[in-house]
């Protein structure tokens, strides 16, 4: 709750200084935008695989739709950060991915912060109603 109000305070003072007034006239609104930060850092999901090796490289792909040759069409992320071991740590939002760990490789689907194990089939069909 705490940073909740920090941030909003801060939005506010960013409003007035920008476009005038005074801040408190900016709070109501910097509240609410200051809430759908937190909402939306809470949605996240925080995925941790091996770091890369000799023979294997690690990634993960958002899957963004369909592709005429290989079937789904992906986009590669960059991780956010490593954690103390060395190993990668993304930060996913909604949606489907698809990753390689070294060992094998998978596809999840992330919703409102829960993550769980999909298979392809389920993918493509899921990607092929929404290009409809």
């Amino acid at each position: 709750m705490k940073n909740v109000m920090e941030n909003a305070w801060a939005i506010a003072k960013m409003g007035a200084n920008r476009f005038g007034g005074k801040v408190k006239e900016y709070f109501a609104e910097a509240l609410r935008l200051a809430w759908k930060i937190l909402k939306r850092e809470a949605s996240t999901v925080k995925l941790t695989i091996p770091a890369d090796t000799r023979k294997c490289r690690t990634w993960v792909a958002k899957i963004s739709g369909l592709h005429p040759v290989y079937k789904l069409d992906r986009e590669f992320i960059n991780h956010d950060f490593d954690d103390e071991y060395g190993d990668k740590v993304f930060k996913l939002k909604d949606g489907f991915y698809e990753y390689n760990n070294g060992r094998r490789r998978g596809f999840i689907q992330v919703l409102n912060g829960d993550k769980k194990s999909v298979e392809r089939d389920d993918v493509i069909a899921h990607v092929a109603v929404l290009a409809l």
